[in-house]
């Protein structure tokens, strides 16, 4: 069996010193900089990853928009230099970009582009590096033929499928496409049988009555496409009793079998929903000191219970007077609890809103948020069953419910 060697390059051989030394080195050190940036940062608010990303997306949507402009003559006019200098912007920032992730896709943790040249190469083709070159080879296209190449400069649209990589939500649809592929090919295989079926049916009952219309399968089924999807433009209906019959039938199937791929999408999204919050629940939870003691099934459950909220400054979370239906732990920022003329500041780690559960009572304090913050909401009927289940987080929070009582009693 022939042992498989990765190539020198990464390896850190003689052509880097073995120890990253050297040109090849520094340049191997600089490419997996700008691989991490690039593919790796996720965009932290504040990091250079982050003013990188809103850089494109801004990039991205201008020169959307500015194709869309191009169509209306009127406002082209007069906008045409500016428009020309945008596109001439972009176009080279697209294209360094493009540059850059070929040139560091052999960075990739999971070696799918080991290879120097073949690695490369594979990358080119995966759809996320195609719609890249799509974005910017248009342009060079358009420079090659200096005439007026109008669908040239509307393939620039596509532009706005490279959002798909910045967006958490489109690329969440992918992720959703990608889960139920199956499903979806199942579906629309089961479409494409009843309309051929639809179709044959069809022609066989009106293809005498009506030959322009249904005297073959093919141009049976554009009525076929019109009914199943329930548009029925009305351009071609049958007349005889048994093809309205058939007709009757088929556009009831029609609205099940395309209400089918939705019901596969709806779910299939929702199911990514709440895997993306539980997620962002468990990442919260651990950053609260109360529940950095818990046990993995302890924590495991409070993760299903506990909701993450996000509330800007200002924002009154809870009213003196009302009714207790939810206590709160605060992950990040600070909130103000107003007790009669007493104040206290409470800060990230805290939690608030505990003992009008406990106790069965209206609130007896308002807390408002001092500054923007994020915090985990357990509802009331959740509270009660945790506890019940749960004596030593019971114990932790009945104890620090009364000690912040007796506090503000005391006035500390």
């Amino acid at each position: 069996m022939t042992e498989h060697r990765e190539p020198a390059e990464r390896r850190g051989g003689p052509a880097t010193g073995g120890n990253g030394t050297g040109p090849a080195g520094a340049a191997r050190s600089l490419r997996s900089r700008v691989f991490e940036l690039l593919v790796e940062d996720d965009g932290e608010e504040g990091s250079l990853g982050y003013w990188l990303r809103r850089l494109l997306v801004l990039l991205i949507l201008v020169s959307v928009i500015g194709a869309v402009i191009e169509s209306m003559p009127d406002v082209h006019s007069w906008l045409r230099e500016l428009l020309y200098r945008f596109e001439i912007f972009a176009v080279l920032v697209f294209s360094v970009e493009y540059a850059a992730r070929i040139w560091t896709i052999v960075e990739d943790r999971s070696s799918r582009f080991g290879h120097p040249l073949w690695g490369r190469i594979r990358y080119a083709f995966t759809p996320a590096a195609l719609v890249d070159l799509i974005a910017i080879l248009p342009f060079y296209l358009s420079l090659l033929s200096p005439g007026s190449l109008v669908m040239l400069r509307l393939l620039r649209i596509l532009r706005i499928l490279k959002l798909i990589r910045y967006s958490r939500t489109l690329s969440m649809f992918e992720v959703v496409l990608i889960n139920e592929r199956h499903a979806l090919g199942l579906a629309l295989g089961a479409m494409g049988v009843l309309l051929l079926v639809s179709a044959s049916i069809m022609h066989a009952a009106e293809g005498t009555v009506q030959p322009e219309a249904f005297g073959s399968i093919p141009a049976a089924m554009w009525w076929s496409v019109v009914t199943l999807t329930t548009v029925g433009y009305g351009d071609v209906v049958p007349v005889t009793f048994l093809g309205k019959t058939i007709a009757a039938f088929v556009a009831m199937l029609g609205i099940g079998m395309f209400a089918l791929p939705t019901a596969i999408l709806g779910a299939g999204l929702m199911q990514e929903l709440q895997k993306r919050s539980f997620a962002t629940a468990a990442a919260l939870i651990a950053r609260v000191p109360l529940f950095r003691q818990l046990a993995s099934h302890q924590l495991a459950e409070l993760t299903g219970l506990l909701k993450p909220r996000d509330v800007p400054a200002g924002y009154t979370l809870i009213r003196r007077g009302e009714r207790g239906d939810a206590m709160y732990f605060l992950v990040e920022g600070a909130v103000l609890v107003r007790r009669g003329p007493r104040r206290r500041t409470l800060r990230a780690g805290a939690f608030f809103g505990e003992l009008a559960l406990l106790e069965g009572r209206p609130r007896m304090a308002t807390v408002v948020a001092l500054t923007p913050c994020r915090l985990l909401e357990l509802q009331a009927r959740d509270f009660h069953r945790l506890l019940a289940g749960d004596a030593e987080l019971r114990r932790v929070i009945v104890e620090e419910a009364h000690r912040r009582s007796k506090g503000f009693e005391a006035g500390d």
